[in-house]
């Protein structure tokens, strides 16, 4: 037997999902500005949606009229909902369970999700069957995450919140697939990308509606804290590009490692009041990369 790495395109998606903790950091100053973490994210899609609208106006059209005129299931239309969900269920949970059980649940979530969809076969490229190797890579990308949660001792158990955060975290492997399949048919990633963040769009200004969170909204300054948008664009481009060749599983695994090493990053140069960098963090991103790349191993006979 001999094993082969993952290609570097895993690398790229992880740098990529480094971007998703810096976007994170700055959604959080937009929303304490705000007074809401849902009109943050909503801000966030927009301004995404809007710039992504402009790139395929201007450089994309022949992609809109391909996915037009191609073969589309209904459910690749609402990839971006899964993104919704994610965002209004973090916002949720995290004044009532804490940041670390929440990042528990829904990378748990995610893992079973992107095992279960590349099973199914529902992403570009292809069914993916559950080898050991990927089953435990996505076991140790939880026991990774749950590793660097160990410092956050501000958490309470809410079984039906974890089962919504789960459930949230699991849709996200429906996201990516929906977004590769968007982007094999249009053959164009910026059309995916819009497709997407419009879905989340509409779906987060739903969710503002029904909370009344939309009336007499002034936005704050200064212009920085409305570069989430762009950063969650950059990153949705990148997955949708690379779920065909990786799988939902290697992109969702990369993503979660870039999230967690962007997260150490940042709480070096520019932490957030009151928090502290742990080393069980430090080690929960280690061992997150060492998921992708043990989820990534593929086997191969070699003739005797």
């Amino acid at each position: 037997m001999r094993a082969h790495p993952a290609p570097p395109l895993a690398l790229v998606v992880v740098v990529a999902g480094a971007l998703l903790a810096l976007q994170a950091r700055i959604n959080g100053q937009l929303g304490q500005r705000l007074h809401s973490a849902i009109d943050a994210a909503l801000v966030s899609f927009s301004v995404g949606t809007a710039l992504l609208v402009v790139v395929v106006a201007v450089a994309h059209r022949d992609g809109l009229r391909r996915l037009r005129a191609g073969r589309v299931r209904w459910w690749w239309w609402l990839g971006g909902l899964a993104g919704a969900a994610v965002v209004a269920s973090t916002a949720e949970g995290v004044p009532q369970v804490g940041v670390a059980l929440v990042s528990v649940c829904i990378v748990a979530g995610t893992a079973v999700g992107a095992l279960s969809v590349d099973a199914a076969g529902l992403g570009p490229g292809g069914r993916q069957r559950v080898t050991s190797l990927r089953f435990v890579g996505a076991l140790l990308a939880v026991a990774a995450v749950a590793l660097g949660a160990l410092g956050d001792h501000s958490g309470s158990v809410r079984p039906a919140l974890f089962i919504a955060l789960f459930a949230a975290g699991a849709a996200s492997g429906l996201q990516q697939a929906a977004n590769g399949q968007v982007r094999r048919v249009a053959a164009s990633t910026a059309v995916a990308s819009v497709v997407s963040f419009a879905g989340g769009t509409v779906a987060l200004v739903a969710v503002a509606a029904l909370r009344g969170d939309l009336a007499g909204r002034t936005l704050p300054h200064p212009g920085w804290l409305y570069a989430g948008g762009a950063l969650g664009a950059v990153y949705i481009a990148v997955a949708a590009s690379a779920v065909e060749r990786l799988g939902v599983l290697r992109v969702s695994l990369a993503t979660v490692a870039g999230q967690l090493a962007g997260a150490v990053v940042l709480d070096v140069v520019w932490p957030a009041p009151g928090t502290h960098l742990h080393l069980t963090t430090i080690l929960g991103a280690v061992l997150t990369l060492g998921a992708v790349g043990v989820a990534g191993i593929r086997r191969t006979s070699v003739a005797p």
